[in-house]
């Protein structure tokens, strides 16, 4: 496969990239809207936007598959994309020179994609594809632009708390995919601890409160013997999507263990914590999941403490978290209790 071309002002469209400063960050709901909206505007199987940076493209928002976090920018057709400064339709990826050799043009055979400005800079994609030959009438590639601008829009809005950005600007490119967990596409553990560190340090300046749970996926281990670990799988990526979509943006999430999440929330208040992390329970029970073997209801158990703008160690209010997690669970689950 040849190499494909980079744009002339590569240099300053790379500034941008750093200066939107979401590459190697997780998913988030503000995006997952709009590639939900596409696939089902669209009526295709694959909804992506994406973050191009120098080496990999970084899947922000994927609706449709369970492919990975990064993709090799030589292997992605997105990177063609920010060539142009317009639609890049392939209506067959077999018969286009661009791509036809690429391993993936037997599989994403159809492809349509909106660049993404910021800063006056193409820096990512707003894409669509399907494993079959297609083609868009211009009100349909109208539409696609549409959305693209909704999503430009967010990428104008800085809503990852600024913990949040400085553990993603302090990785290398090829390095972020280890901050990041690639079943439930949320912060891994070390990454949490992280940032509830930073979080914890900015609240003691500011003198604001920052809280810390515990969640916990009640009788999970009977979801992974019944329906088996794929289904599990499935069941813990729903309930991520479930739990970004009840967090602000400024909250984090990270997966603490099998079915474990620790979750950082600033800026909150004694009367508020417990508030938010009734939400985020709900959230979680709202509906039943929908696994292979069935529907199947899930619930879970939260325990929470709060950092009153102290010098409260990150170790000691996990450990309080963990003990009204503790408490929430001997009550028999599905509720919320504090130390």
């Amino acid at each position: 496969m040849p190499a494909a071309p980079f744009p002339v002002n590569e240099i300053k469209r790379l500034v941008a990239v750093q200066k939107v400063r979401l590459f190697g960050t997780p998913a988030e709901e503000r995006f997952d809207k709009i590639t939900r909206h596409a696939r089902r505007m669209f009526d295709v199987p694959l909804a992506i936007i994406d973050i191009v940076g120098e080496k990999m493209a970084w899947l922000k928002s994927v609706q449709g598959s369970d492919v990975d976090f990064e993709a090799p920018r030589a292997l992605s057709y997105c990177h063609y994309t920010v060539l142009k400064d317009e639609v890049c339709l392939i209506p067959d990826a077999r018969n286009d020179p661009r791509v036809s050799d690429n391993p993936y043009a037997s599989t994403f055979i159809f492809y349509a994609g909106v660049p993404l400005k910021f800063d006056g800079h193409d820096v990512g994609v707003l894409c669509i594809a399907a494993n079959e030959q297609r083609t868009m009438t211009e009100e349909q590639l109208d539409a696609l632009r549409d959305l693209a601008s909704l999503a430009e829009h967010e990428l104008e809005v800085g809503a990852l708390s600024e913990s949040q950005l400085r553990l993603a600007a302090s990785n290398e490119e090829l390095r972020m995919k280890a901050r990041v967990d690639v079943l439930t596409r949320v912060w891994n553990r070390g990454a949490i601890h992280e940032i509830a560190a930073c979080e914890l340090e900015d609240g003691h300046c500011r003198g604001a409160s920052t809280g810390i749970a515990r969640l916990d996926i009640d009788h999970f281990k009977l979801v992974n013997d019944t329906y088996g670990h794929a289904a599990g799988d499935e069941g813990l990526r729903v309930i991520s999507r479930r739990l970004r979509a009840a967090m602000r943006p400024t909250d984090a999430v990270g997966r603490y263990g099998r079915e474990e999440f620790l979750l950082v929330l600033p800026n909150v208040t004694s009367d508020s914590l417990p508030l938010a992390c009734e939400r985020i329970r709900r959230a979680i029970s709202s509906e039943p999941v929908t696994l292979e073997g069935g529907p199947i209801g899930v619930t879970c158990s939260m325990g929470y403490a709060l950092a009153q703008g102290g010098t409260e160690l990150l170790d000691t209010l996990v450990q309080s978290a963990d003990s009204g997690l503790f408490k929430a669970k001997r009550s028999g689950g599905d509720r919320v209790n504090a130390a």
